[in-house]
């Protein structure tokens, strides 16, 4: 294996963990703001003034309801009504009024109703909110001023009467945040409008992840079998993507995930980053491959060909990789404790601690003339199984050439991934 067919396994997990990191923020990415317009029936509105028991209505209801209507619309609106073109929004305002009203099959904006307002359970008693993107309306020459909650009145003469829209800003970088968000939303498609963007960025991540060119495997290769390297990879996806992903789940959007709670983003993210090497240890561990010629040894990866003649090697000894002693003794005293604290039914942290103390690892370091540190090449697994195939083509090379080998195993602490 060539170093730039190496270099596509690196490629690989980047397209995969690309595809994770633009794909769930388009996912949860929430819009910035939506106004929403909603007919008004102003003789339902001042009758609904008194409510169900007029005896508990205040004095100011009472005083409204008793007003002519012209009157009550001044008092509800301040008088502030702006009279649009009728010629160039008649259309529009019918098609809101219909949508608002309930027939959404019957008008264009019918898609742009509240999933909420939809539901056939809770259906609403009233007309209902239609939502536009800010830059679909010219709400600022119809008075609408930016701010959540924000509202204004327009209203057209179709001909056979006045039509009255009520408009509402919603700004949903501050309405919505950790763990909440108004009952009311625009539909998913407008609240949400890169959504189907990020599935479809995250397929392409994995379609590369799975797609791009492998260096066809021959039956004498030297390297660690592609089915733990698929295992792994899929560890790293399921590590990294709840670490990534929670945070904007958690504060309501991706926004939000850095302007709401971000301590807990900031700690989330920082445990993701641990997936995220795992992909580049796996990134390694997959374009790992041995090579030799009668003159030297070759380890292939996507750093590049180290090479390591034989007549340099001063000597190769089999030594086995233990977990060091503080981490042994960390995972024992985290068992002690959950044996104190009154857990030990459970026997995961017990096994734990058992692992680690157990766990070794079979490898070969290599000293040379011309290397300042011992180089390293990890065989087996913690349970003693040889996971590189055609290893013991290695050892006769070495021998072959009659490069000292001491096979007496010699025990060293460490973790693998920084030797």
């Amino acid at each position: 294996m060539t170093a730039t067919a190496s270099a596509m396994e690196l490629w690989r997990r980047l397209a995969l963990v690309l595809g994770i990191l633009v794909g769930v923020a388009l996912f949860f990415y929430v819009a910035p703001a939506v106004i929403s317009a909603t007919a008004i029936d102003w003789e339902q509105e001042q009758a609904g003034e008194l409510g169900s028991v007029r005896s508990l209505a205040t004095q100011e209801k009472k005083r409204l309801s008793a007003l002519p209507l012209e009157e009550y619309i001044q008092a509800k609106t301040g008088g502030k009504v702006v009279a649009v073109d009728s010629v160039q929004w008649s259309d529009f305002f019918a098609q809101v009024q219909l949508a608002s009203e309930g027939n959404y099959g019957l008008s264009l904006y019918g898609d742009r109703v509240s999933e909420e307002d939809k539901d056939d359970f809770w259906k609403p008693t009233g007309p209902v909110p239609v939502f536009f993107k800010p830059d679909e309306l010219p709400y600022l020459q119809w008075g609408l001023q930016e701010g959540d909650g924000q509202t204004a009145y327009i209203s057209t003469n179709n001909g056979s009467g006045t039509i009255y829209l009520r408009l509402k800003y919603h700004d949903y970088q501050a309405s919505v945040g950790a763990m909440y968000s108004p009952y009311r939303t625009a539909p998913g498609w407008l609240y949400h409008p890169y959504r189907t963007v990020g599935i479809i960025v995250m397929v392409l991540g994995l379609l590369l992840y799975i797609l791009l060119p492998r260096r066809k495997n021959q039956a004498d290769d030297i390297g660690y079998s592609a089915g733990s390297m698929v295992a792994g990879d899929l560890a790293g996806v399921i590590l990294f993507t709840p670490f990534y992903g929670l945070p904007f789940l958690i504060n309501g959007g991706t926004v939000q995930a850095v302007t709401g709670l971000w301590p807990i983003t900031l700690f989330m993210w920082l445990m993701s980053c641990f997936a995220i090497y795992l992909f580049y240890i796996n990134a390694w561990y997959a374009s790992y491959r041995i090579e030799f010629t009668p003159q030297a040894l070759y380890l292939i990866t996507f750093k590049g060909v180290r090479e390591m003649c034989f007549d340099q090697m001063t000597g190769v000894d089999l030594v086995v990789l233990r977990n060091p002693r503080w981490f042994r003794r960390l995972f024992l005293a985290l068992a002690f404790l959950s044996l104190i604290s009154g857990r030990a039914s459970s026997t995961q942290p017990a096994g734990s601690a058992l692992l680690a103390d157990t766990a070794s690892y079979g490898g070969l370091r290599i000293t040379g003339r011309s290397v300042s540190k011992p180089i390293y090449i990890w065989f087996s697994d913690q349970m003693g199984g040889v996971i590189i195939n055609n290893f013991d083509r290695v050892t006769e090379a070495i021998e072959a050439a009659g490069v000292p080998f001491n096979k007496e195993p010699r025990e060293i602490e460490g973790f693998s991934m920084f030797m």
